[in-house]
């Protein structure tokens, strides 16, 4: 079983939260109740979207002519003291290749079933 849900992560990702979340709400509020589900659960929902937004800014390239600037520039400085540099400047996207859609698609999962969860409270 385990197996699979490493080949489907965002199911991993979103079972492993809302097991943590109901974790915490007992171990803090030593109760589950919806409002600190809702509480908690929005928490991880919020990390795993900017999380996933970061790191899909990051390997579209937004980032590598900041990074080449400023490699070209401490190349410079570097030549200035006395030391070579041969190296090829590799861009920031190329360097970390990460996958981004699990971790926004588990969050909008998490966000969809806060906004159940709020319904079902103010019901």
């Amino acid at each position: 079983m385990i197996a699979q849900l490493r080949k489907h992560p965002i199911i991993m990702i979103v079972s492993t939260t809302l097991l943590l979340t109901a974790l915490i709400s007992l171990l803090i509020y030593e109760q589950v109740a919806l409002l600190h589900f809702i509480n908690i659960s929005f928490y991880f929902s919020s990390a795993c979207i900017t999380l996933g937004l970061l790191f899909m800014i990051v390997s579209n390239g937004f980032f590598d002519g900041f990074t080449h600037g400023f490699r070209v520039l401490f190349r410079r400085n570097s030549r200035e003291r006395g030391f070579d540099d041969n190296t090829e400047i590799i861009p920031l996207s190329q360097l970390m290749p990460i996958p981004h859609s699990p971790l926004l698609y588990s969050g909008l999962i998490l966000l969809i079933i806060n906004l159940i969860c709020l319904f079902f409270y103010y019901q």
